[in-house]
C-alpha cells in the first residue's frame, strides 16, 4: 500500500530529488521494491535484471537520492546495496535517529511545474516496515511558490540531519528540497475557518519542546476533553507510563484507550503497567483480526500469525472532530522527552463523513505477560562499530574514518573473505587508504556496499558512502560494440527499459557481478553496419546536447565520462580490445567518438572541464585513432594515409584542413 500509494502521488511526474529518512534500513528491500515507487517504467521480474533497469533509471538522478538511517539499526536483508543511492549513517550521542519521511521533488514534464510529496510515517525502510506490519502514514503535497504550514518546520528539520551527518556528503538531495521549500510561503495561523492546518512536528533538539508541549501550542483547546486513542507497539519498561501520564494530565481526556502490545499472545509490558493503565481509568485494546490479519495459513494448515502493529497514531476526537498525530513517535520517554530519539510526526484533522469511534476493541480479560517489555532494538544483533568507508570512483581513492571521542583499536575488515586490516585511527579524522586496499575494495564494491568490521570480540556492518558514479563499473559487464549503439538508439526510457528486459533473460545466477546480454547477431550488410553506427552516434549526441541544456549534467556525464555498460569510454575499450575485428569497422567508431567529444568540448567547456580525470581517460582512448590509420594504410596503397587526412577532416566537419 504505501508503494502505491507514493506512486500514485507521484503520478508519472518526473523525480528530480528524493530524500529518505529512516531507522532500520535495508538496502537490498529498499533497491528493489521502494526505488521503483519512483519511476513509471516497466521493470523485469527477475531481481538481477530489475535492479539493472533502475541503474540506467537513477542517471538523471545521479546524487540526488539520499537514505539517512541510523547506524546502529542497518539490517543486511539480501547483502546487496549497489545503486547510485546515497547512503548517510546517523548516530546520536543519545537516543536514536527514529524519523520515518519521504521527500520526493517532481516536476511536470508538460507544464513544468514543480511540487514536493512529504510522506510522513512510522514505517523503516525495510521489507517488515512496507510489506508485512501494520502501519501507518500521511501524505502531502507542497506546490512551488505556494503556501504551507509545514515547509518551515521541515526546513528546521532537514538542517538538523544535515547537522548528524556532517562527516559524509555531498548532501544535493536535502539541499535541493530545502531550496525548494525556500520558495514556498509560509502559513502563520494555525487553522482556517476553525479547521486546523497539518503541522510537521519533530522532537530531539536538546532546546527543544516535548510532544505533550508542542500539541498543546498548536491545537491544545480542541485536544483537550476529547476522546483519546494511542496506538503505539512500544512502551516504556516502567511500572507506570510517564508520556502517558502527561498526556492524560494536559488534556484530560473524557475516555481513551490503549494499544496493547502484543507477540505470539504474550502482552510485551509489564504486568504493573497494565494495572496502572486501568487504575487510571483507561482502556487496553486490541485492533480487529480483519486488520491485522496476515491471509492464507501456514503449512501445518493453522491460521497465519496476525501481522504485528508497528503503527504510531494518537487520535483525539469528539461527535464534531478528530485531530490525528501520525508518525515515529512511540509512547516512550525518549520519543516524547527534549534531547531523546529524534522523531518527526504530522498533526493533522481528519475529514469525517460521520461521528468517529475508536478504532481499538477493549481486552476483557487479562492476558499473560512476556519476561520482558518490547524494545525498539530486540532485532539489533550486531554491535555499532562507528567506523566510516568512503570510496569515490573518480579518483579510484578511499578514506576512513573513526567516529569516536577516542583512538580506535586495530580493525579487521571483510566482505566475503578478508578485505584488509586497519592500524589505529584517530579519532574524527579522515585516513587515505593505501592504494591496494583501495583496488581491493573497488572489486568487492561490484557486487555489495556492505562492509563486515571486527574489532576483537566485536562484529558490526557498515554501508560504504560511494561518491563518483558515473565512474562506477556498470552492473552489465558484457555488452557488445553494436549493442551499445543499438541501445543508445533508443528513443524512450520505456524502449530502453524493455530492451534491457528483453536481453537480460538468460542472465546466469552469478550476482550482480554476473550479469550479461548475449551477443548480437553478426550483420553482414555495409549499409546496415555503417548506417546503424552513424545512427547511434547521432542518438548520442542528441542526448547529450539534450541533458546538457536541461541542466542535467549528471546524465551526460553518464554517458561521455562514465563507466557504464553504454557509456562512451566503455564503447572504445571494447573496440580497442576486439583486435581480432574489422579494421575499418572499429577505426570508423574511434572516428564518430572523436567527433561527439569535439562538439562536447567546444561547445561545453565548462562540462569539459568538470571532470579532468574522465576528460583525460577519454583523451587516452581516442589517441589510439593513430595507430589505427596506420594499420589501415599499411593494408593499402601508399595514397591511403592522404585519402584518410582528406577524410578525416571531412569527417569531423573541419574543411580548413582539408588537404587542397
Amino acid at each position: 500500500m504505501l508503494t502505491e500509494a507514493l506512486r500514485e502521488q507521484i503520478s508519472g511526474r518526473r523525480v528530480l530529488a528524493a530524500l529518505f529518512c529512516t531507522f532500520r534500513f535495508e538496502p537490498g528491500f529498499f533497491e528493489q521494491e521502494i526505488l521503483p515507487a519512483l519511476f513509471d517504467l516497466p521493470l523485469h521480474q527477475a531481481p538481477a535484471v530489475r535492479r539493472l533497469q533502475l541503474e540506467d533509471a537513477l542517471r538523471p538522478l545521479a546524487g540526488q537520492v539520499a537514505v539517512y538511517y541510523d547506524r546502529g539499526a542497518l539490517v543486511v536483508g539480501d547483502g546487496t546495496a549497489c545503486l547510485d543511492v546515497r547512503r548517510i549513517p546517523v548516530q546520536l550521542t543519545r537516543g536514536y535517529f527514529h524519523p520515518k519521511n519521504a521527500f520526493i521533488l517532481v516536476e511536470d514534464e508538460d507544464t513544468g511545474e514543480r511540487a514536493l510529496v512529504a510522506l510522513t510515517a512510522s514505517a523503516n525502510l525495510t521489507q517488515a516496515g512496507w510489506w508485512e506490519n501494520v502501519e501507518c502514514f500521511h501524505l502531502d503535497e507542497i506546490p512551488e511558490g505556494g503556501r504551507s504550514r509545514t515547509a518551515g518546520d521541515i526546513r528546521r528539520f532537514l538542517r538538523r540531519v544535515r547537522s548528524l551527518a556532517k562527516h559524509l556528503g555531498p548532501h544535493d538531495a536535502l539541499d535541493q528540497v530545502n531550496d525548494f521549500l525556500s520558495t514556498v510561503q509560509p502559513i502563520t495561523q494555525r487553522s482556517t475557518n476553525q479547521v486546523l492546518h497539518p503541522h510537521f512536528i519533530v522532537t530531539g533538539s536538546r532546546s527543544g519542546a516535548s510532544l505533550v508541549d508542542q500539541l498543546d501550542d498548536i491545537a491544545g483547546k480542541w485536544l483537550r476533553g476529547a476522546d483519546l486513542e494511542v496506538i503505539s507497539p512500544y512502551l516504556d519498561d516502567a511500572d507506570a507510563s510517564a508520556p502517558l501520564a502527561a498526556l492524560l494530565d494536559r488534556f484530560q481526556p473524557r475516555r481513551w484507550r490503549i494499544l496493547l502490545p502484543e507477540e505470539r499472545g504474550l502482552a510485551r509490558c509489564r504486568e504493573s503497567l497494565y494495572e496502572w493503565v486501568h487504575a487510571r481509568g483507561g482502556e487496553w485494546g486490541r485492533l480487529p483480526a480483519a486488520h491485522t490479519a496476515r491471509g492464507g495459513r501456514q503449512a501445518s494448515g493453522l491460521a497465519a500469525s496476525p501481522r504485528t502493529v508497528h503503527a504510531k497514531v494518537y487520535r483525539f476526537f469528539t461527535s464534531d472532530y478528530e485531530i490525528s498525530f501520525v508518525g515515529s513517535f512511540n509512547l516512550t520517554g525518549p520519543a516524547h522527552q527534549a534531547g531523546g530519539n529524534i522523531e518527526s510526526g504530522v498533526l493533522v484533522e481528519v475529514p469525517r463523513p460521520r461521528r468517529p469511534r475508536f478504532w481499538l476493541e477493549p481486552v476483557d480479560e487479562t492476558p499473560d505477560f512476556a519476561p520482558t517489555a518490547a524494545s525498539e532494538d530486540d532485532d539489533v544483533d550486531l554491535d555499532v562499530i562507528p567506523l566510516l568507508v568512503r570510496y569515490d570512483w573518480t579518483s579510484e581513492k578511499a578514506d576512513v574514518l573513526w567516529d569516536a571521542a577516542t583512538v580506535s583499536p586495530p580493525l579487521d575488515v571483510h566482505q566475503s573473505g578478508p578485505l584488509f586490516t586497519l592500524p589505529p585511527l584517530q579519532s574524527a579524522t579522515w585516513t587515505q587508504l593505501p592504494d591496494a586496499d583501495a583496488r581491493k575494495l573497488a572489486e568487492r564494491l561490484r557486487s555489495s556496499s556492505f562492509l563486515t568490521v571486527v574489532d576483537d570480540d566485536r562484529r558490526g556492518v557498515v554501508l560504504v558512502h560511494e561518491t563518483g558514479m558515473a565512474h562506477r563499473p556498470s552492473l552489465l559487464l558484457e555488452l557488445t560494440p553494436a549493442e551499445i549503439l543499438r541501445y543508445w538508439s533508443m528513443l524512450n526510457p520505456d524502449q530502453r527499459a524493455a530492451y534491457i528486459a528483453a536481453h537480460g533473460g538468460d542472465i546466469p545466477d552469478g550476482g550482480a557481478d554476473a550479469l550479461y546480454i548475449p551477443a548480437a547477431k553478426p550483420v553482414d550488410s555495409i549499409f546496415d553496419r555503417f548506417a546503424g553506427m552513424f545512427h547511434g552516434f547521432a542518438s548520442l549526441a542528441r542526448t547529450v546536447r539534450e541533458a546538457l541544456t536541461d541542466g542535467r549534467t549528471e546524465h551526460a556525464r553518464f554517458l561521455i565520462f562514465g563507466a557504464k555498460y553504454d557509456s562512451l569510454p566503455i564503447l572504445l575499450q571494447r573496440v580497442l580490445d576486439d583486435t581480432d575485428g574489422d579494421l575499418v569497422d572499429r577505426y570508423l567508431t574511434v572516428l564518430c567518438a572523436h567527433q561527439v567529444t569535439n562538439e562536447v568540448r567546444q561547445d561545453w567547456p565548462q562540462f569539459w572541464a568538470s571532470d579532468p580525470i574522465g576528460a583525460a581517460r577519454l583523451e587516452t582512448s581516442l589517441a589510439a585513432r593513430a595507430e589505427l590509420r596506420e594499420q589501415i594504410a599499411a593494408r593499402n596503397d601508399d595514397d591511403m594515409l592522404d585519402f584518410l587526412d582528406w577524410y578525416e577532416a571531412r569527417f569531423l566537419d573541419d574543411p580548413a584542413e582539408v588537404p587542397a
